[in-house]
């Protein structure tokens, strides 16, 4: 019976431990988006405090928001490695990059490398460690004529769709992968404050420009009706003066009813804009992921094509208006990174 009681309290205390665990770890998470929130309306406009209840109107937009920005990065795949060594190695590494030479100035020419390796000279890491980032570049196609092999016969002027990739961007530089993601994380919930702030200032500017306009044509009319009187003998020119005052009159009325269309920025409209953005975060950044099959030539073929294929899985995300950009976590050895280091290919 002591032996049953004994390991019937024991359940029961691991079973309280881990309810105050669960517990502290919500209490955690709710003290984290509370303060998300706050750094979102600090970003934004502050007067959204001004709004009764606006914590809690934010609250589950911005946590689904974190929820969307951590399952986008997750959806990257693991990094490779990019280094002379995996350049002939790897069919990522072989179809990103013309060749060594491309490659080794890409890198060596990141700014955000440049920093990452400045930040870390004094750190404790030696040549035989790395550093992870994002590499981003662009994706374009076009019809090339060429040669292709066809059984045994070598057939000319063929039509083909070459693939190629410019415009690397590194970013994030970090230690490791995970501290990579995180990074990536922040960065991409931080585009969803700063479209959310240039919605807000679109409106603010927008709203600035037509009172202008309004105050403007205001006093302009007001000039013409003084000269109207004045003129009132001259009959021509008051014709003329009479036709500016109509001209006057239909911009005005034109400009105060784009304003009625036109919100003022006031504090709840401000609110809404954050609100409608963080509730449809894949309006701003979207991914797709699609196969690609592209010979040593970078040209597309079949998957089952007779001669060397780099066969890829490609992830893009598109940001805003911007055209989608191929991006893959990278990482570089950092004997390869050190000033002057010279990407040699495997022997």
């Amino acid at each position: 019976m002591r032996h049953f009681l004994d390991n019937k309290f024991s359940g029961l205390r691991d079973a309280i431990h881990r309810n105050r665990q669960e517990k502290d770890l919500r209490r955690s998470r709710v003290a984290e988006v509370f303060n998300t929130v706050e750094n979102v309306v600090d970003s934004t406009d502050s007067k959204i405090r001004l709004v009764p209840g606006y914590k809690k109107k934010l609250q589950n937009i911005i946590q689904s928001s974190l929820e969307f920005a951590d399952d986008l990065v997750d959806q990257i795949p693991k990094a490779i490695e990019v280094s002379g060594q995996t350049f002939t190695s790897d069919p990522y590494v072989n179809a990103y990059f013309t060749n060594i030479t491309d490659l080794q100035s890409i890198v060596c020419h990141s700014s955000e490398i440049h920093d990452y390796m400045e930040d870390s000279h004094d750190d404790a890491y030696d040549d035989s460690g790395s550093c992870c980032a994002l590499l981003c570049m662009n994706r374009t196609e076009k019809t090339v004529m060429g040669m292709e092999l066809s059984g045994s016969m070598l057939k000319r002027d063929v039509l083909q769709i070459a693939v190629s990739f410019s415009d690397h961007r590194i970013y994030s530089p970090a230690p490791s992968e995970p501290e990579t993601r995180e990074g990536l994380k922040t960065c991409l919930f931080q585009g969803l404050t700063t479209n959310a702030l240039e919605r807000i200032a679109k409106l603010q500017l927008a709203s600035h420009r037509l009172q202008s306009q309004r105050q403007m044509l205001q006093a302009r009319l007001r000039r013409y009706r003084q000269k109207a009187r004045e003129v009132a003998q001259d009959t021509r020119t008051a014709s003329k003066v009479a036709q500016a005052i109509g001209e006057t009159s239909q911009e005005l009325g034109k400009t105060e009813k784009q304003m009625l269309h036109t919100p003022l920025l006031t504090p709840q409209v401000a609110l809404e804009q954050v609100t409608d953005v963080f509730s449809n975060p894949d309006d701003f950044i979207r991914i797709r992921r699609f196969p690609l099959s592209l010979n040593k030539m970078g040209i597309k073929v079949s998957d089952d094509s007779p001669q060397p294929v780099n066969k890829l899985n490609l992830t893009e995300v598109s940001i805003g208006n911007e055209l989608p950009r191929v991006v893959t976590l990278a990482i570089f050895p950092r004997k390869e990174l050190a000033s002057g280091a010279v990407f040699s290919v495997p022997g």
